[in-house]
């Protein structure tokens, strides 16, 4: 099957870090086989190949499918000449557009994403794109965790934890360097055991928050 991304996606400019979140315990409860991935960016490649963010192997999907790109105000979304093409609610993507708030994402009428915007002080904060299998938490340089609460779309990744505040911490991504910082001082978060204002975040780190706990797992830099 003749494959016609476009080359240009070649040269799209930034750094990526994409971190595998392992949850271990959420609400009190320990837990296995839970996790979803965070990507700190601008610039976001979906397709088949080998160095895309977000790698879907299906040959259904071209090997370079389509780019995502998060800006202040807004996520858009762009197809690079797919064979089978990039679908928003349906609809064929043939030129750049911008994402709402629960569109729905095909790639070749195959992979469907479901999507989240968060945004907070009417910026753009984070896109969340998930399907049956994967989650994938797409920001430029910070998200927000908080308690669970139905329909709201100012704290990026939301935890179900009755001993978690609304915004209980964040996470601040500065090129290769990643910070935790607590929001609430009478409950700080621990990294490690250890009780923390602000702390880096490293490879293997256990990060403890309210009754959750999860592993922070570097899968790239690019």
């Amino acid at each position: 099957m003749e494959d016609r991304t476009r080359a240009e996606s070649e040269s799209r400019p930034g750094n990526v870090l994409v971190v595998r979140l392992v949850f271990e315990k959420r609400a009190g409860k320990k837990i296995t086989g839970e996790w979803l991935y965070l990507l700190f960016g601008e610039q976001f490649l979906i397709g088949r190949e080998e160095g895309c963010e977000i790698r879907v192997l299906d040959e259904r999907v071209s090997r370079k499918h389509c780019l995502v790109k998060l800006a202040e105000e807004n996520a858009y979304l762009v197809d690079l000449g797919s064979t089978n093409g990039t679908y928003r609610n349906g609809i064929l993507v043939e030129e750049e557009i911008i994402l709402e708030n629960k569109d729905r994402i095909e790639l070749g009428k195959v992979i469907r994403f479901q999507t989240r915007i968060c945004r907070r002080n009417g910026k753009l904060s984070s896109l969340r794109l998930s399907t049956k299998e994967e989650v994938y938490l797409l920001a430029r340089s910070e998200i927000m965790l908080g308690k669970f609460r139905e329909g709201a779309q100012d704290v990026d990744l939301m935890i179900y934890d009755p001993a978690l505040e609304e915004r209980h911490c964040k996470i601040e991504h500065f090129y290769k360097e990643n910070l935790i910082t607590s929001l609430v001082p009478e409950s700080p978060v621990k990294v490690n055991g250890k009780p923390v204002k602000e702390a880096p975040l490293k490879d293997g780190d256990l990060v403890e928050l309210g009754e959750s706990a999860f592993r922070w797992k570097v899968i790239s830099i690019t």
